[in-house]
């Protein structure tokens, strides 16, 4: 079974006839990585043994300069802690290695992704593989955002995708992250934003994809 972790309510509306018609598990976890990971947690050792796959989804703010484009779509290929650290004004500086215990590689290597990027270009979807940045405070100038574009070489931010993928790791479940771009990470204007143009598709593409990930409402059907 896959289990389908989003953030918001707002972000599958559009979907939430399909889902009850297919009896997807999803979960609504709340903004934010702590959030995210606690609730993520609680229903993974509740309900784990009948999930073999996590699939992540909602939108996302890109990077000028990161080569990815408002409304485009993108699948996860690695996640950073983003403002994990010491904050230095314009900077964020990684605490001393001693200080930590070795950190965990957020990698999105696993046969969940390699089907979803299989269905993905068999439908003809264009999609871009990309580092996405986990942060605690959503970029609101350009000049953070190419902070932390050059820093883990990343093309997009969001708010969970860390969490989510660590959570995973912990119980051994094939995760999967897919976004679409809202908003460029510039000088904050929401007005310059196209979030409910984001989610539709997003939702579409998620839509499209899972009747070939899962045909008959399994993972392994």
């Amino acid at each position: 079974m896959l289990l389908v972790a989003v953030a918001t309510e707002n972000e599958i509306k559009p979907l939430v006839e399909f889902f009850a018609a297919a009896r997807m598990e999803v979960l609504v976890m709340g903004m934010g990585p702590v959030t995210a990971a606690a609730r993520l947690s609680n229903y993974l050792t509740l309900h784990g043994a009948r999930i073999d796959g996590v699939l992540n989804i909602g939108v996302a703010g890109a990077y000028v300069g990161s080569d990815i484009a408002m409304l485009d779509i993108c699948l996860a290929q690695q996640e950073f802690w983003g403002d994990f650290g010491i904050c230095m004004g314009n900077s964020i500086q990684d605490f001393d290695h001693e200080l930590l215990k070795p950190k965990n590689v957020l990698l999105f290597k696993n046969n969940l992704v390699s089907r979803f990027v299989e269905v993905l270009n068999n439908r003809n979807v264009a999609f871009k593989s990309a580092n996405f940045v986990t942060v605690n405070c959503c970029s609101g100038t350009e000049e953070r955002g190419e902070f932390l574009r050059k820093k883990f070489a990343a093309g997009c931010e969001n708010m969970e995708g860390a969490a989510v993928a660590m959570v995973c790791e912990n119980f051994d479940i094939a995760c999967v992250e897919l976004r679409c771009i809202s908003n460029m990470v510039q000088k904050r204007n929401t007005a310059n934003w196209k979030l409910s143009e984001a989610i539709e598709k997003m939702c579409q593409v998620v839509k499209l994809v899972l009747h070939d990930v899962i045909p008959g409402g399994s993972l392994h059907g």
